[in-house]
Parts: C-alpha cells; structure tokens; sequence
C-alpha cells in the first residue's frame, strides 16, 4: 500500500476471507482461488452477504461489498 492512499476494500476483503476460511479448515484457500474455486465461493460470497447486514462506517464499503457479491454471482451463473 503506498503511502497516502486509501486501503483497497476489495483487497482487504478477500484477505479477510481467506483468513476466516483457514481458520475453518480451508488451508489451501487462497486470494486467487477464493473466487474461482466453487466451493471457496460459496463461503466468501455467505460472508459478503452478511457483511452488508452489519453497520459499516465507511461510505463505500457497501457498494465495494456489493460489487464484489456482484461478480460472484454473475460468474456463477
């Protein structure tokens, strides 16, 4: 990250996830195959989902949050 800018939502969010998907057993998840991998998907696609159920207090996480769920539900279909 440089020095100034803003941490990358959809970065910290997929770091995030492969971080709760270890922590479920998942040791071979990682930031490239949590989106393309189905079964990887499914869990970080369930966390997006109940993210956005939470209070979030940066204005542009929701929408980060939503794009993201976005395009896993499009490549899924």
């Amino acid at each position: 990250m440089k020095k100034g800018k803003e941490p990358d939502i959809k970065e910290s969010l997929v770091i995030q996830g492969v971080a709760k998907l270890k922590k479920y057993g998942f040791v071979n998840v990682t930031k490239t195959n949590i989106t393309t991998d189905e079964v990887y998907a499914l869990y970080f696609s369930k966390m997006l989902y109940e993210m956005t159920g939470s209070r979030i207090e940066q204005d542009n996480v929701e929408k980060q949050l939503q794009e993201s769920f976005d395009i896993l539900t499009n490549r899924a279909k």
